[in-house]
């Protein structure tokens, strides 16, 4: 069992479920790990004790979030064989799951020092038997849409009429290149 992973209930999965809440709404900048904490029932010593710092929390609650929409979206790209149904399916289920988890924020902004690899790297293999390098264009809309619905420019049905517009359109061809 990995060290971070908390027991319900406990200071850690408290702070967590505070976190979470926090940098969903407000992203990292604009926590402040006092109160935080405050919110946690807990002393900022807490937090450090536990995470090292506002960034270790950060990373741990990104890891997390970022490991479940991407089991969502393996598993929706598993029900097909075609690579590009693969990729729609992938990318559609991502969103949606970032949105309902509430981590639209979360998944979409850039922290210096967190790296966004997993959801990356899954887009960047599923996109491999299309066109290499498309993964930066898919990646970059698909947070960006993500940001879109967060700050409320776009509704959640408008993201996924775009991402599902990318595809009807055969913006995405189907042939290596």
């Amino acid at each position: 069992m990995k060290e971070w992973i908390p027991i319900p209930g406990s200071n850690k999965d408290r702070l967590l479920q505070a976190a979470l809440e926090e940098f969903s709404h407000k992203g990292f900048k604009e926590v402040n790990i006092a109160k935080l904490a405050q919110k946690a029932d807990m002393t900022t010593g807490a937090v450090y004790h536990h995470f090292g710092s506002k960034l270790g929390l950060y990373r741990v609650l990104r890891t997390e979030m970022e490991q479940r929409i991407l089991d969502r979206m393996e598993g929706a790209a598993s029900l097909f064989e075609d690579p590009i149904k693969k990729l729609e399916a992938a990318m559609i289920t991502g969103f949606e799951s970032a949105v309902k988890l509430n981590a639209s924020k979360l998944i979409s902004e850039d922290v210096e020092g967190v790296e966004q690899d997993k959801i990356k790297d899954f887009i960047t293999e599923l996109t491999y038997q299309s066109i290499p390098g498309l993964e930066y264009i898919l990646i970059s809309s698909w947070r960006s849409l993500l940001k879109a619905v967060f700050e409320d420019h776009l509704s959640v049905e408008q993201g996924k009429q775009l991402m599902k517009w990318l595809f009807e359109r055969n913006v995405i061809p189907n042939e290596k290149v």
